[in-house]
């Protein structure tokens, strides 16, 4: 049986300037010159797989049923596994070290898996610095062509996919504490509190804040819904267009104003 064709999205850490990403792009439409390649980045930082799933799983509500080819693999030659998994309408397509796994729960959870190390639609010989051109290339291409997913590898136990381990937020009455995951190149701090804890805390449009950020300065910061809110170079806290909590400075860098980085923690309570 096979099943229609989709679209494949494509996000590496292969960067502009080497042909990396443009010879997985060539495999894959040398498999099958009528399939839509979405290039979403191939800008994350060298290794960064955090960086990576959370991109990912910013981008793929935003896609019909599509493959979503991820590669940032600091692990590849290894013994990690090459996987293809089956979420919803959507399959991912890259190592199993926790890059894809935010994806399929934003996608609504991983149904099925599949390791693909060995399959039938790989290239060969395979370099083992190149999975991304001689393995998970021809297998979404193959994915993406109407090829069922039982016929591209062999079946593993959701459970064993590896997880990406990222800090909890918590609210306690009138405390709410979260982490950093992130900057983007505007130095806008992605943080780890999503638009349901938003709902339920003391934030409203409009409320001050103070936010400690681990040093012996709070800062007084407004909640609002853009950057225009406050005076340009004043610091907001706001959803951001994934909808969790971000904190920005209006036409400023947050993370040089704040120097904050991945794991820092930022504690609010509201001002009367």
């Amino acid at each position: 049986m096979s099943f229609p064709e989709r679209p494949v999205t494509f996000l590496t850490d292969f960067g502009y300037s080497d042909e990396f990403a443009g010879v997985v792009r060539a495999v894959i439409t040398r498999v099958n010159p009528e399939l839509t390649v979405v290039d979403l980045t191939h800008g994350i930082e060298p290794g960064d797989v955090r960086r990576g799933a959370l991109s990912l799983a910013a981008s793929v509500p935003f896609a019909s049923p599509s493959v979503h080819l991820a590669v940032v693999d600091p692990g590849v030659g290894t013994g990690r596994r090459a996987v293809a998994l089956a979420a919803g309408e959507h399959f991912l397509v890259g190592p199993d070290n926790g890059l894809l796994w935010l994806a399929g729960e934003r996608l609504g959870g991983i149904g099925e898996a599949v390791e693909i190390s060995a399959s039938p639609y790989r290239l060969t010989p395979i370099h083992k610095t190149f999975h991304g051109r001689d393995v998970f290339g021809p297998v979404a291409a193959h994915l993406a062509s109407g090829v069922p997913l039982s016929e591209v590898g062999d079946p593993i136990a959701v459970e064993t996919l590896t997880r990406l381990d990222l800090p909890r937020p918590r609210l306690e009455g009138e405390l709410l504490v979260g982490h950093v995951l992130g900057a983007d190149r505007f130095g806008n701090l992605s943080l780890n509190i999503d638009g349901e804890l938003i709902a339920r805390s003391f934030l409203s449009t409009g409320r001050r804040v103070a936010a400690e950020t681990g040093g012996p300065v709070v800062t007084e910061i407004v909640f609002g819904t853009t950057f225009g809110d406050v005076e340009e170079g004043e610091p907001v806290l706001l959803p951001d267009s994934s909808g969790s909590l971000a904190l920005a400075v209006n036409q400023g860098d947050a993370a040089a104003r704040f120097d904050l980085g991945p794991d820092d923690e930022i504690s609010l309570t509201p001002l009367v």
